[in-house]
């Protein structure tokens, strides 16, 4: 009986050990988080770390994602519900930073106690996406501005440097077989379509204490022009194009030039011909110059809702995601890019096409980060597709971006002391 006792004893201590060995080596076992990203090679990059951290961590990760279109809504019900989160981790659009900055957790904290270096990301994307007054709310994780895509046989020496000469190019270049141009303009996009365009030629939509500006002489320019670009060098169904829509045109030879978003598809499968039939003659460039050069950024960071009660683990799953060598096989496996510096010094990407993206990083820029922003912009996306549909007039369109501004800053006024840092 003492033998069997012994023996009995032995296997505790021994499972013991095994466990106290498994808690070193999986600080988080047992342990799950669920995190939120936009759908799209972002969710598709979580989807393949995930069993990867839970083999590290003890970990197990579970990702929801939703389009662009209903991501926003549905991270802010979650936020503002006053119960526990349902996702631990939020993969924020940067003009959301402000809306959502009351209900994140500040992630000092974390950053200081684990000695997490802020130095690595380009500073201009750090502004814009993580940082909002003062606090770290997130950890950038990818960027890119908004570029051209454009034939190198048809535009041997690149584009104009100038809207108005822009725009007859892609006119002159559009014949029976192929249109000038692309543009992503469904809803949720066309508003940043025009918004290039304005801050580029020096308008914007309010100066910095959110007197709104958005009535001038430029918008009316850059207005014209679009409607231009539309009606002579576009498809007429583009106006219902989204992403995809317009990328696909471009790889199918079908346009000269795409204004994109190079990272949702056309840099993946340009230069692969069972995808493409533009491989070897294409380019990116950044948009027509003008007066300031400043594109629309996209940028994304990485945030722990406030009424997580994994935050640990979520601050580690952040951790994990913005890793150097993660952040660089997402670039090889998924084609979107990290607002890391290091990235972009490799030689790989500062001999290729692509380094035109980082000049743009430096300035590109995203509208209002305030709760007025998701109004603002919703505005400018029913306003300008109603005037390219020949709905309203540019007098009427003018007059109604105003108001719709002044509307939505009225309905969600800035933080006293917040000025407007963006455009």
């Amino acid at each position: 009986m003492k033998k069997v006792l012994a023996f009995v004893l032995a296997i505790m201590m021994l499972l013991s050990l095994v466990s106290v060995a498994t808690a070193e080596e999986k600080p988080l076992a047992g342990q799950s988080i669920t995190v939120l990203y936009m759908s799209s090679v972002y969710a598709d990059a979580a989807r393949a770390l995930a069993p990867e951290f839970e083999e590290a961590t003890g970990c197990a990760v579970e990702v929801v994602d939703f389009p662009y279109l209903t991501l926003h809504e549905r991270a802010l019900l979650d936020l503002t519900s006053g119960g526990e989160a349902a996702f631990d981790v939020i993969n924020v659009a940067s003009q959301w930073d402000g809306e959502f900055y009351p209900f994140l957790t500040d992630l000092g904290p974390y950053i200081e106690r684990d000695d997490y270096d802020m130095t690595v990301w380009i500073e201009n994307i750090l502004n814009n996406a993580g940082l909002w007054n003062d606090t770290y709310i997130g950890i950038p994780n990818n960027c890119t501005p908004q570029v051209f895509a454009y034939r190198t046989d048809i535009f041997p020496d690149g584009l104009p440097d100038n809207w108005a000469d822009y725009t007859q190019a892609c006119i002159d270049a559009t014949t029976d077989e192929i249109y000038g141009c692309t543009i992503s303009e469904i809803s949720g996009q066309l508003g940043g379509v025009f918004d290039y365009r304005l801050w580029s030629a020096g308008g914007n939509w309010a100066d910095s204490d959110w007197n709104v500006t958005i009535n001038s002489d430029i918008s009316r320019e850059q207005l014209e022009l679009l409607y231009k670009l539309n009606k002579e060098a576009m498809d007429p169904a583009n106006l219902a194009w989204g992403t995809d829509e317009s990328i696909q045109a471009f790889l199918d030879g079908r346009a000269a030039v795409c204004e994109t978003w190079p990272t949702l598809g056309l840099i993946q499968a340009a230069d692969d011909p069972e995808q493409s039939k533009v491989v070897g003659k294409w380019a990116l460039s950044t948009i027509p110059y003008e007066e300031t050069g400043i594109t629309l950024l996209s940028a994304w960071d990485l945030a722990i809702p406030a009424n997580s009660s994994n935050k640990e683990a979520a601050w580690e799953w952040i951790k994990a995601f913005t890793e150097e060598e993660t952040q660089q096989r997402f670039y090889e496996e998924f084609g979107f890019f990290t607002p890391r510096k290091s990235f972009w010094e490799q030689d790989s990407i500062k001999n290729s096409p692509l380094y035109e993206l980082r000049t743009a990083l430096d300035t590109a820029n995203m509208w209002w980060r305030i709760a007025a922003s998701v109004e603002a912009d919703t505005v400018i996306n029913t306003v300008v597709s109603s005037y390219l549909s020949d709905q309203i007039t540019i007098d009427e369109t003018l007059v109604l971006l105003e108001e719709g501004l002044q509307e939505a800053l009225l309905n969600s006024p800035p933080d006293e002391g917040i000025k407007n840092l963006n455009h």
